[in-house]
């Protein structure tokens, strides 16, 4: 399902960083062993523990529930990245998004790259389903470790964040990279560029942290 998106998040990031980049991934997901793929790029992990993705060599985990980003008290000390992915994370936390990309920002070095991926809640088939008087969201699981989506974010809304964040949007794209195997994916997937921009599965963005400015 995800193999698309996947190869439009390392797209993204090989045209923004260098090599031998230092980089956190919030999630601690397979995100991590597609990142280490990149030259010489070290790879620390962010989020509940998870035995399938071990750290590797010069490599730390950190634990850290995102639902505690709105206290800065309870940030963790981070060294500065060269970027830091959030791929399909923020849709799944039950927190004001400015506390978690205000947190996300703060580990990055000055000129650093965060990568923000999250399904677009403008998508076609979202306003389809609505137009035919059905919610176009999931319900919350009954699973609280798993709970779902509780939020998903538009274009304009994740713009919003990352310069409030005070951040420099470098730029953003929008596909429908999300393979779900439905006679419906299989058009709109291959409708491609015929989709309008806004109206695309999934939204991938890119804003960068101010470089320091010297006298």
């Amino acid at each position: 399902m995800h193999e698309p998106r996947y190869g439009v998040l390392l797209d993204t990031i090989r045209r923004l960083v260098l090599p031998e980049p230092r980089i956190l991934d919030v999630g601690a997901a397979d995100e991590a062993t597609l990142l280490r793929r990149l030259s010489g790029a070290t790879v620390d992990t962010l989020g509940f523990d998870d035995e399938r993705f071990p750290p590797g060599p010069g490599e730390r985990h950190v634990r850290f529930d995102l639902k505690e980003a709105e206290r800065r008290d309870a940030w963790p000390e981070l060294e500065p990245y060269d970027l830091v992915v959030c791929a399909e994370v923020i849709e799944h936390l039950p927190v004001a998004p400015q506390h978690v990309v205000a947190f996300l920002a703060s580990a990055l070095r000055p000129g650093g790259w965060l990568v923000l991926q999250t399904p677009n809640a403008a998508r076609l088939a979202n306003r389809v389903r609505l137009l035919a008087g059905k919610n176009p969201f999931e319900p919350l699981r009954p699973d609280s470790t798993s709970p779902g989506h509780f939020r998903e974010y538009t274009v304009d809304e994740l713009l919003d964040l990352a310069r409030g964040a005070g951040l420099d949007v470098g730029g953003w794209l929008t596909a429908n990279y999300f393979d779900t195997g439905t006679p419906a994916n299989a058009l709109l997937r291959r409708l491609g560029r015929a989709v309008p921009r806004r109206l695309r599965a999934g939204v991938t963005l890119w804003a960068r942290k101010p470089r320091t400015l010297t006298p």
